[in-house]
């Protein structure tokens, strides 16, 4: 298979051992080579290390990414693969192989992240890249597993074939919703919202909650606040709240109203197209807060965000 030609392929690679993850991704990478697509890997920093000495001096050609840095945020990312395929049309290659080992971290990671593997199949389509996502079967757990099939529509265990589990992603995802950021007690604020003329007094209490926050993660919070309150004023119904909790350095905040939530359950994944009117507010939001999630349920939505100063920083 070629990926001269426009298209996504994603492939899940389970392997069980360091010769199996070398075996598989080493001619994947070299065929790459010799076809002129560019090459990322995005994987552990043990992997690195085994694919550099594998690769010997063709390893200069593959731009090597930490994963524990590049799998923080899905959206975050997402912008960060687009940013890397026109690095690739800039400098002349038509196609695109990565290895992108996710960072699926602890149990409350797992369902965020195979969201995110369900997403790309849609994000990037149409792009001209053949991603494979390796996953150790020695150490993920089994519900991991599991999901890769939903999320791939062609596995390598290590024969390749079509995944008989694959589901698209609009309706994984529906399947799949983000749990809500946990809350500890009473909100600190709660205060309807009837028009924009009320974003003044909604910053100033979210302003007043995160007092001690640095200035830089102030604006951010307050920039996010104002986009789920202006999106629940524009696409909401009915009753519009606006809660907010603190707890630690960590600061939650809810925008709720009566209506349906959004059509398409991946809006905000990736950035609104040029001239677009609509998703902007969510995409900033999914760049910027530690945790998105929205609740779709049959007689209220709430989009819930939660965001953590940075750490280190002594907050008051």
């Amino acid at each position: 298979m070629t990926v001269s030609a426009p298209g996504l392929c994603h492939e899940a690679l389970f392997y069980d051992s360091d010769d199996a993850y070398r075996d598989a991704l080493l001619p994947f990478l070299r065929d790459g080579l010799a076809a002129g697509d560019a090459l990322v890997a995005a994987v552990r920093r043990e992997n690195i290390a085994l694919l550099r000495d594998a690769l010997g001096p063709d390893a200069p050609h593959v731009t090597f990414i930490d994963r524990d840095e590049w799998y923080r945020r899905p959206a975050v990312t997402i912008a960060g693969w687009w940013t890397l395929l026109a690095r690739a049309r800039a400098a002349g290659h038509t196609g695109a192989r990565i290895v992108g080992e996710v960072a699926f971290g602890g149990l409350e990671r797992h369902r965020t992240w195979t969201r995110y593997e369900s997403a790309v199949n849609a994000v990037f389509a149409d792009a001209p890249a053949w991603i494979v996502c390796p996953y150790d079967t020695r150490a993920l757990p089994g519900r991991v597993l599991a999901d890769a099939h939903r999320t791939h529509p062609v596995i390598r265990d290590p024969g390749r074939r079509d995944s008989a589990g694959y589901r698209a992603p609009g309706s994984l995802l529906r399947e799949l919703p983000e749990e809500l950021p946990p809350v500890s007690g009473p909100p600190l604020a709660d205060r309807p919202l009837h028009d924009v003329t009320d974003l003044a007094a909604v910053r100033e209490t979210v302003r007043a909650i995160a007092a001690g926050w640095p200035a830089e993660a102030l604006e951010d919070l307050l920039l996010v606040t104002t986009e789920i309150a202006v999106n629940g004023l524009r696409h909401g119904r009915g009753e519009r709240r606006l809660r907010v909790w603190r707890s630690g350095d960590t600061v939650v905040c809810e925008a709720a109203d009566d209506g349906p939530g959004p059509a398409d359950p991946l809006v905000g994944y990736g950035a609104p197209a040029e001239g677009s009117q609509g998703g902007r507010g969510l995409w900033i939001v999914r760049q910027l807060c530690d945790e998105v999630a929205i609740a779709a349920e049959p007689a209220r939505t709430r989009v819930r965000v939660a965001m953590t100063a940075a750490p280190g920083v002594t907050t008051g």
